[in-house]
C-alpha cells in the first residue's frame, strides 16, 4: 500500500511538472512564430502598458492570475480584495536613457463577514529629463505621462472577487498638456485550492487629445491562470500563465512565470514575455522580512538595452506573516537547577527555539543558545540564588524567521517560577446571538489568567487561526456575519501576563443553522457539577441532564486537552466517589450524558487540584 502511495506521488508531482513545461513550450510556440520587429506607438499612453512591479515582471508579466499584492491596481483590481493586511508599495525603474518609471500604491482590505472589500489607490509616472535634439537652435523640452488611480474591490468568500479602477491620466510634453479618463476592469475566480483565474480588461476611456488629433488608450484584454504547483513546509512553487490582445495594434500578448520561496524568506522568479514585435526573458528574486518585501526584476529589451526594476512592499499588519510562537512557557527550580518547559508551536514552519535571558543588572537580552533548539525544554545552572532573571522565548523557521516572543521572569531559587502551567477555562459552549452566535465558557480555574485567546482549530483539533490579535478579557465573544452553513471548530486557552497559553479545551463545533434548529440544544451536558475532595477522596455530583439514559466520566491530566474515559459501560448514576488524589497532582474532570441509543452530549468539566 506504501509503495502504491509513493508511485501516484510521483505520478502527481510528475504531472504538475509536465504541465508547467507544456505551458512554456506553448508561449514559446505562439510568440516565436511572430516576427521579431519593432513596434510602432499605438495609443496615447503606451506608458500605461509598463509592468509596475519587480515581482510581476519577474514572472514574465504573468499576474493578471495572481494578483496578490498592491501591484493588483495596474494588473486586475479585483486582486485588491485579495490581501489579508493593508500594504504600501514603491517601484522605480531604470528605464532608457535615464528615463525614470516610478509607480507608489497603497492597498486596503476590509472584512465583510466572510466577505472582504478592497480599496486602493496610486500613482504612476514616466518622466524624462531636458533633452535638445536641435542641437541649441531651440531650447531644450521635456515630458511627462502621469496617471491617478483609484480602486474598489469585492471578494464573494473565497471563491470569487470582482474589482473596478478609475483613472485620471494627465501628459506633459514640452508645455503642451493633455487629459483622458479611462478605468479597468477584473475578476478573479478560485474555483479549487490553490488554482487561481484572472479576467481583466484594461485601459478603457477616453482619447487623449493634445491640440486636435486624438489617439485612444492602449486598451487590452487579458486572461491569466496561477496554480500552487508546491506548497509544502519552507518551500512552495506558483506557476503563472497570462494570454491578452491589444486592441490598438490588433496583436496578442502573453507571459509565463515561476516563483519559488524558500520559507517565505527567500524568492527565486523566472518568466518569459513577449508580443508580436518583441518576447524576452525575465528574472528576478525577492526578500522578505515579515513587515516588508524587497523585489528586483530583470528584463532585457533587445539592441534598446536592460531595464531595472526595484521596489518595496509594507505589510501594515504583521500577524499571519509570523511565525506561531510556542505557548505553555513556564519554569520550575529545584535543587538548585531551573528547568523551563513549553509546548510546541502549532506550525509546521518551525524547525526549533531560540532562548533569550536578561540576567541580574543588565538591560538586554542575549541569545543563550548557539543554534534552535530541538527540544521543548532546558535546564539552566549556576544561576544567583535570589536574582530575578528575565526568559524570551520565541519560534524558529529554518531560514531564521522569529516568533513573537512569550516571556517569563524567574526567581532562582524560589520554589517555583512566577508563571506556573495554566488550566484551560471549562464550560465552553455556543448559544444563537441574533444573527449569529455567542461563544460562552467559565472562567480558568488558575490564578494569574489575564484572558483568553479564542481560535479556529486545525483538522488534529490544534490551535491554528487567532480570531483575535489581543487576548479577550470578557468570558463570552459574539460572531456576527457567519456562514450559515459552515461548521466552525473552535478551542480556547487560557492567557497570563506574560502571554504564556493554557492547554486549548476540547474543539467545539458550531454551526448557525443547528443552533436555529435547536439540535445543540435538544441534548444538553449534565448541570451543576461539583468536584470535591473529601476525606482525601474525590466526590463528583451533578443534576440529570434532560433525556440522559447514562452518563460518561472523564479526566484528563493535561488541563483538558485530552480525556481518558473512566467509565467505558457508561454510568447509571449522578454521583460517584472515586480514590485518592496525589499530593500536588492536577486534574480535569468531565461528565457528558448519553442517550439510550448512544447519543453524546457535551462535556460539563470541572478542574481539581489536590493541595
Amino acid at each position: 500500500m506504501i509503495e502504491n502511495f509513493r508511485h501516484y506521488s510521483f505520478l502527481i508531482v510528475h504531472f504538475k511538472l509536465s504541465l508547467s513545461l507544456l505551458a512554456f513550450l506553448f508561449l514559446f510556440a505562439v510568440l516565436g512564430r511572430q516576427p521579431l520587429q519593432a513596434q510602432a506607438l499605438t495609443s496615447g499612453a503606451d506608458f500605461l502598458k509598463i509592468d509596475s512591479g519587480a515581482r510581476s515582471e519577474a514572472m514574465g508579466e504573468a499576474f493578471t492570475g495572481v494578483a496578490d499584492d498592491v501591484d493588483a491596481l495596474t494588473f486586475n483590481p479585483a486582486g485588491m480584495a485579495l490581501l489579508d493586511k493593508p500594504q504600501v508599495g514603491y517601484l522605480r525603474m531604470l528605464y532608457l536613457s535615464d528615463i525614470a518609471y516610478n509607480f507608489g500604491g497603497v492597498a486596503l482590505p476590509v472584512p465583510d463577514g466572510e466577505n472582504t472589500w478592497g480599496f486602493g489607490a496610486g500613482i504612476v509616472n514616466l518622466g524624462t529629463p531636458n533633452f535638445d535634439s536641435t542641437l541649441g537652435l531651440a531650447p531644450a523640452v521635456s515630458a511627462a505621462d502621469n496617471a491617478v488611480l483609484a480602486s474598489v474591490a469585492y471578494r464573494f468568500k473565497d471563491i470569487i472577487a470582482f474589482g473596478l479602477t478609475g483613472k485620471y491620466i494627465f501628459r506633459d510634453i514640452a508645455g503642451y498638456n493633455a487629459q483622458a479618463f479611462g478605468g479597468d476592469a477584473g475578476v478573479l475566480v478560485t474555483p479549487v485550492d490553490k488554482l487561481r483565474i484572472g479576467l481583466a480588461l484594461l485601459d478603457v476611456g477616453q482619447q487623449v487629445q493634445f491640440i486636435s488629433a486624438g489617439d485612444p488608450l492602449p486598451t487590452t484584454a487579458r486572461m491569466g491562470v496561477s496554480y500552487k504547483i508546491l506548497d509544502i513546509p519552507h518551500h512552495s512553487v506558483l506557476l503563472s500563465v497570462d494570454g491578452g490582445y491589444q486592441f490598438g495594434s490588433q496583436s496578442f500578448l502573453g507571459g509565463a512565470g515561476l516563483e519559488y520561496w524558500f520559507d517565505k524568506t527567500l524568492a527565486l522568479r523566472g518568466g518569459y514575455t513577449g508580443d508580436a514585435y518583441q518576447q524576452h526573458l525575465t528574472a528576478g528574486l525577492g526578500i522578505n522580512v515579515d513587515v516588508a518585501e524587497f523585489d528586483y526584476a530583470y528584463a532585457p529589451i533587445g539592441t534598446l538595452g536592460d531595464t531595472h526594476r526595484f521596489s518595496l512592499t509594507f505589510r501594515l499588519d504583521t500577524g499571519e506573516n509570523g511565525l506561531a510562537a510556542p505557548t505553555g512557557f513556564a519554569g520550575n527550580t529545584s535543587n538548585g537547577v531551573l528547568s523551563l518547559s513549553w509546548r510546541p508551536a502549532p506550525s509546521s514552519e518551525v524547525v526549533g527555539y531560540n532562548l533569550y535571558v536578561r540576567k541580574p543588572g543588565s538591560d538586554k537580552l542575549t541569545l543563550a543558545n548557539k543554534r534552535p533548539l530541538n527540544q521543548t525544554s532546558i535546564k539552566l545552572k549556576n544561576l544567583l540564588n535570589g536574582q530575578n532573571y528575565a526568559f524570551a522565548l520565541t519560534s524558529v523557521s529554518a531560514a531564521g524567521r522569529e516568533s513573537t516572543p512569550v516571556q517569563l521572569s524567574v526567581v532562582a531559587g524560589a520554589a517555583s517560577a512566577l508563571a506556573p502551567s495554566l488550566m484551560a477555562p471549562t464550560g465552553f459552549k455556543a448559544a444563537l446571538a441574533g444573527e449569529g452566535f455567542a461563544l460562552i465558557w467559565d472562567p480558568s480555574a488558575s490564578a494569574g489568567v489575564v484572558g483568553y485567546n479564542l481560535y479556529i482549530a486545525d483538522d488534529a483539533g490544534r490551535p491554528d487561526k487567532k480570531l483575535s490579535a489581543q487576548p479577550t478579557t470578557q468570558t463570552t465573544i459574539t460572531l456576527k456575519n457567519v456562514n450559515p452553513n459552515r461548521v466552525y471548530p473552535f478551542v480556547l486557552t487560557a492567557v497570563n501576563q506574560a502571554g504564556g497559553e493554557s492547554p486549548a479545551t476540547p474543539v467545539l463545533k458550531v454551526s448557525l443553522t443547528d443552533l436555529k434548529n435547536n439540535i445543540l440544544s435538544q441534548f444538553v451536558p449534565p448541570s451543576h457539577l461539583k468536584v470535591q475532595l473529601v476525606g482525601g477522596k474525590i466526590n463528583m455530583s451533578w443534576d440529570s441532564a434532560p433525556g440522559a439514559a447514562k452518563y460518561n466520566i472523564y479526566v484528563s491530566h493535561d488541563g483538558g486537552a485530552n480525556f481518558n474515559l473512566l467509565t467505558p459501560q457508561g454510568f447509571n448514576k449522578t454521583e460517584v466517589v472515586m480514590g485518592h488524589m496525589k499530593a500536588g497532582q492536577s486534574y480535569t474532570f468531565g461528565v457528558s450524558a448519553l442517550t439510550a441509543d448512544g447519543k453524546e452530549s457535551q462535556k460539563a468539566v470541572q478542574n481539581l487540584s489536590a493541595q
